[in-house]
């Protein structure tokens, strides 16, 4: 079951959650176009209709779909720390916060059962009136589980109505 939270000072949203399968495989999904617009998104909400990677630090990173109201959107940024199958840290600078820049970071610890991730998203507190905005991490945390888990992609997920 994932689990998410923000920090006593407002700065950070940290969210986790098991998933049955390796850090390896976990990290892939993160990382690779062809993997994360299958997973990123359920129609009604939002979902990622492209994804583009340049995997290196320094390389930039930029997403870019559809709303639940079918606007279009994107998310882009830098990437900050790559320490493939175990860290993954880049910059969020997303279109419906303006030029708001924070920090995304992946932490991938390997566990028995398979992949414990946690997520911490950060540089929120200077910027209070976004950090609503950001409470669809455990709702992404849980589509790459199903993803990885059971090969659920955005298209086999029933459409959320507005």
């Amino acid at each position: 079951m994932a689990s998410s939270a923000v920090t006593p000072n407002h700065d950070s949203i940290q969210a986790e959650v098991l998933i049955a399968a390796p850090p390896e495989r976990v990290f892939q999904a993160l990382v690779e176009p062809q993997q994360v617009v299958q997973w990123w998104g359920q129609a009604g909400i939002y979902h990622c209709t492209e994804f583009a990677s340049d995997l290196r630090v320094g390389g930039k990173w930029r997403s870019a779909g559809l709303s639940g109201q079918s606007d279009r959107f994107t998310v882009s940024g830098e990437y900050l720390e790559i320490d493939s199958p175990r860290v993954l840290t880049y910059s969020w600078v997303a279109s419906w916060t303006g030029d708001v820049k924070t920090t995304v970071r992946w932490e991938l610890e390997p566990v028995e059962q398979g992949t414990l991730v946690r997520l911490t998203h950060s540089g929120l507190a200077a910027h209070p009136e976004i950090a609503q905005a950001y409470q669809g991490w455990l709702r992404m945390l849980g589509w790459l589980q199903a993803f990885l888990e059971k090969g659920e992609t955005v298209a086999m997920r029933k459409p959320i109505s507005a």
